[in-house]
């Protein structure tokens, strides 16, 4: 039979077994929250860490972005500081040379009257691409390819007209003051066909053959052949690197005397050995 004193302790028992199991649950709640605060803490840290890293490469970015721009804006400084002297170089080149009095180009002078330089001024430019006229070496250079068809020498009809015009300009000359000389060029190409190998054995032919084709068209048009001489130079005179301008026939106004012919190699004794 149970004393009152027993059942007191009992019950106390019961309730201290109570109270305790009730504080356990609430600190493993409070531990629950605890450690959940904790993972959501971490979480937040190791995201903060990922922006910290973002943020630092970005600012390393920057620095090596401004350290370029910093750079290019050195060089642009330098470009314009020499832009800046350049420009007042010219300025100051400018500046003499409007102090200085303007003179015209130097044009080498010519050897012939002027009313026949005059004319072969105009001539050259009425016929501009296929005559030059030099006026300090009184010289009218005409392209091959606008008076003869390609390995021919029979000047074009268009061209005999020119060349008309030519004689008539020459006739302006005194005879007893200057003579004529036709010089033949041809570029370098060897001649293949066989049609215009029989006709001219070679370049040197070619050449000749083609000043004296000039030569006859000038006498046609009423130019004596007294005053005219022909020469012939083949490939061995080229006036440039453009084929086209080396193949030419070249009409020279010289004064008369200034070409000398070696005299003549006269028969007589053999010297002895």
């Amino acid at each position: 039979m149970c004393t009152k004193p027993a059942v007191a302790t009992a019950v106390l028992m019961a309730l201290l077994a109570g109270c305790v199991s009730q504080q356990q649950r609430d600190l493993e709640y409070r531990l629950h929250q605890v450690e959940v605060e904790r993972d959501a803490l971490r979480g937040k840290l190791d995201d903060e860490r990922a922006k910290s890293a973002a943020l630092t490469e970005q600012l390393a970015t920057r620095s090596r972005e401004l350290g370029l721009a910093q750079a290019e804006s050195v060089t642009l400084r330098r470009r314009v500081d020499s832009l800046e002297k350049l420009k007042a170089d010219y300025k100051q080149l400018i500046e003499e040379r409007n102090r200085q009095a303007l003179k015209r180009p130097e044009v080498p002078a010519s050897p012939l009257p002027a009313n026949v330089d005059e004319a072969l001024l105009a001539f050259a430019r009425q016929h501009a691409g296929r005559v030059w006229y030099d006026r300090g070496r009184a010289a009218v250079s005409f392209a091959n390819d606008r008076l003869f068809e390609s390995g021919g020498d029979q000047v074009r009809a268009e061209a005999q007209s020119v060349l008309g015009e030519l004689a008539g300009i020459t006739a302006m000359t005194k005879p007893d003051e200057f003579e004529i000389i036709v010089i033949g060029h041809t570029d370098n190409t060897a001649i293949v066909n066989p049609q215009t190998l029989q006709a001219h054995p070679s370049n040197w032919h070619l050449s000749v053959h083609r000043a004296i084709a000039v030569k006859n068209v000038l006498s046609s048009a009423g130019l004596p052949e007294s005053r005219m001489g022909v020469m012939g130079y083949g490939p061995f005179r080229p006036v440039s690197d453009d084929k086209a301008r080396n193949r030419r026939v070249e009409v020279f106004f010289v004064r008369r005397g200034e070409v000398k012919p070696l005299p003549p190699v006269r028969p007589g004794p053999t010297q002895p050995r």
